[in-house]
């Protein structure tokens, strides 16, 4: 079943998407702080980026606030290589590559606890094409259309993030291949105007630019969850934490996965 999800998460720095086409707003909710653990590693260079911090009650501000101070390492087929503290509770690495069918294991150790995670990257699903077909465009919802050939004989799950001008919007799209195994697919993808102010209307000359990950199970499962943790649109269920890949307690997730990006400007 391919599943489209699309929701507004407030107060985390990953804002991510599920099912339905379905938008939501988590309200305030009051929580005991603990650790959130937010890596990625890609098959581009330089791409390999954890971040650490706490969460924070969805009253409070929307800031990212780093913890700093963590030992954070990556390993792969028994090399470990130390993350540099880049910017507070950002940690960085520009000398490996991840490359598609090895396992990543993430190791994160602060304040006395050590969180691990374990992410193998899937094999690339090119991104073929993405346009704008005639139509489309309207200043508050314009739709930009994006094909990829999907791998057949392998289950596979796609994470697509979108911008406009650099700036990202707060929707993103989650896919898999139950109904499309080893097909040519073409999924309209929607960009619009966020705020209440028709200066941000899209408008000609503007970029729209498209990220499609290719991700594994687990980060699927996550992404997924997310959706249901805050009720999955039933008001009368009680929030529960996203299904995450780490161990130890902590919140988020680690990714290894491959990247591709096509950009469209609007005629």
């Amino acid at each position: 079943m391919k599943q489209v999800i699309k929701f507004s998460l407030l107060g985390m720095f990953s804002i991510l998407i599920w099912s339905c086409r379905k938008i939501i707003d988590i309200g305030p909710k009051e929580n005991k702080p603990t650790y959130v653990v937010e890596g990625k590693i890609t098959n581009e260079p330089g791409v390999c980026k954890v971040l650490v911090s706490k969460t924070k009650n969805l009253t409070d501000n929307n800031q990212f606030e780093g913890i700093s101070g963590a030992v954070v390492k990556i390993e792969n087929n028994g090399t470990s290589t130390v993350l540099s503290e880049t910017s507070k509770g950002v940690y960085e690495v520009s000398t490996i590559q991840g490359t598609p069918g090895q396992t990543y294991h993430l190791n994160v150790q602060v304040d006395g606890q050590t969180f691990t995670a374990s992410s193998t990257m899937p094999a690339l699903v090119p991104l073929i094409d993405a346009y704008i077909k005639s139509g489309d465009f309207d200043p508050q919802n314009t739709i930009v259309t994006v094909r990829y050939k999907d791998i057949p004989n392998v289950k596979n799950y796609y994470w697509f993030r979108k911008y406009v001008n650099d700036k990202n919007q707060k929707g993103y799209d989650l896919l898999n291949d139950d109904f499309t195994p080893g097909t040519e697919v073409s999924e309209r993808l929607s960009f619009g105007n966020e705020t209440n102010d028709k200066i941000n209307d899209l408008k000609s000359g503007d970029r729209l630019k498209v990220e499609m990950s290719c991700i594994d199970a687990s980060v699927y499962t996550y992404l997924n969850s997310l959706y249901g943790a805050y009720g999955g649109g039933n008001t009368g269920a009680a929030p529960a934490n996203p299904i995450t890949n780490l161990s130890g307690g902590a919140q988020g997730f680690f990714s290894a996965h491959t990247l591709q990006a096509k950009t469209v400007t609007i005629p």
